[in-house]
């Protein structure tokens, strides 16, 4: 709704610069946070009301300095991507920050006392404000900047809310509190990789929104007119990435059945089981993946019509390629949980920072060389998914080196045929409607599964599996 709202596609792109970039801080701070304050209340639920006003203390203090740096240094990062109109946006955005930090603590405790439910309730309630906030502040006129304070709006009303229900904890004496220490000893490795998986998601839209103004600004009449023109590219773009992020959404909740397994089978020192389980994880992971992102990238552009303007179709050249990258990203995060559940979270963390250095440069050179024009949103897409797959390879170097198993090679070689019989299918079903690019979604589904099922590759274990991730979804 809010392209349509906005009405021109920079002012979307705006929007979409500022809270991509406030993102990578507020996803590192919530996955961080929540994992950090749920494992010391779990560890003793006698003490989560101590450990609850020490995540408090924490992240005021985390999530102040960070929202601190970010209102300060406003203008500078403005100036990094050549728009200074992201100056008041970042500033504004800076209130989510430290929202978010306080918040995580909350969800943290929930999380930690199993309290699932109570947990949803708050998440779906902050869900509906943030919606409501973002919609609400773009529709008084304001532009993005009226969406980034509909949205700050609505954090700063749920960590009210939380706060409010759960409460503040209790101060606990000296020997119940844990060693701040500890705290961001642990704290700190979560971090790293968390930078490093967001920024890969992430980061291209920086990169993007740069080297577009960068370009532009050598034949546009003023210094505005370009940064508009790069603007509307990363409107396109971002339209582009919602739908391609959709397998990495779908495929996640294999990274909670992994973890533990893998933890505990190599714990106990049984080989086997954790061989067995990553194999299976890896090829049933593959398998789902391919069968949303086939038919997605075959019907590019009606997916994107779905949702967004016309205008906007020009993405879908984009999304063609993107997905694709994506499932091979999501492959990699499967594949680094279990890596991490072995013992070696420093490994899965170096792997993502190679894959995000990777990602800036060769969208970089990509979108240089590509310069502006119908391949532009194309070079991105395609410097994005070679970053994304080289985390695939090294991973599965690091897997095959430690336990000896990856994705069979008989796998690969049908899931690929499944793919292109998607892939083929949708694109040969008329796809100009909403109507007809459901169809041609469907119709390319139909068509990899059926292929996967008369080669064999999928039987009934993998269906029992599936009923398994779903429920755990």
């Amino acid at each position: 709704m809010l392209p349509r709202i906005f009405g021109e596609a920079k002012e979307f792109g705006l929007y979409s610069a500022t809270m991509s970039g406030v993102a990578i801080l507020t996803n590192v701070l919530i996955g961080a946070t929540i994992q950090s304050v749920s494992k010391f209340t779990s560890e003793d639920e006698s003490r989560a009301e101590v450990a609850l006003r020490q995540g408090l203390r924490i992240q005021a203090l985390v999530g102040g300095v960070l929202a601190l740096t970010l209102f300060v240094l406003a203008p500078a990062l403005a100036r990094v991507v050549l728009d200074g109109q992201l100056t008041p946006l970042l500033r504004v955005a800076s209130v989510v920050v430290f929202a978010y930090s306080l918040y995580a603590a909350a969800v943290g405790s929930l999380n930690g006392r199993h309290l699932f439910a109570k947990q949803a309730r708050l998440d779906l309630a902050f869900s509906t404000l943030r919606t409501a906030g973002i919609l609400g502040g773009a529709a008084l006129g304001l532009g993005a900047i009226g969406a980034v304070a509909g949205f700050a709006t609505a954090a700063t009303t749920i960590v009210t809310i939380s706060l409010i229900w759960i409460g503040l904890g209790k101060p606990g004496a000296p020997g119940e509190k844990i060693k701040r220490r500890r705290w961001l000893g642990f704290m700190a490795p979560i971090w790293t990789y968390q930078i490093c998986l967001n920024g890969i998601l992430l980061i291209d839209l920086q990169v993007l929104k740069r080297t577009a103004t960068e370009i532009a600004l050598t034949g546009a009449d003023t210094a505005q007119a370009a940064v508009d023109l790069a603007n509307q590219y990363v409107a396109y773009y971002r339209a582009a990435q919602t739908f391609a992020f959709v397998p990495y959404q779908l495929i996640i909740s294999m990274t909670f059945i992994v973890f533990p397994m893998i933890s505990r089978a190599t714990s106990i020192g049984n080989r086997d089981a954790a061989q067995s389980t990553i194999q299976h994880a890896m090829r049933l992971s593959l398998l789902l993946l391919l069968l949303v992102a086939a038919p997605t990238s075959g019907a590019a552009e009606g997916v994107m019509r779905i949702a967004y303007p016309g205008e906007y179709l020009v993405g879908a050249s984009a999304l063609a390629i993107l997905i694709f990258g994506v499932a091979a990203f999501a492959l990699f995060a499967v594949a680094a949980t279990a890596i991490s559940g072995a013992g070696k979270p420093s490994v899965a963390a170096l792997i993502a920072g190679v894959s995000l250095v990777t990602v800036i440069v060769a969208n970089r050179a990509l979108l240089m060389r590509a310069g502006l024009g119908e391949r532009t949103l194309e070079a991105a897409a395609t410097g994005t998914s070679i970053g994304m797959c080289v985390a695939l390879v090294l991973s599965a170097w690091v897997l095959y080196r430690q336990f000896g198993v990856f994705i069979p090679m008989l796998t690969w070689a049908r899931a690929t045929l499944a793919a292109f019989a998607g892939f083929a299918a949708a694109r040969a079903v008329p796809h100009d409607s909403i109507v007809l690019a459901v169809l041609a979604l469907a119709v390319g589904f139909v068509a990899s599964l059926a292929v996967l099922v008369v080669t064999r590759e999928l039987g009934a274990d993998d269906w029992q599996a599936l009923r398994r991730i779903v429920r755990r979804d």
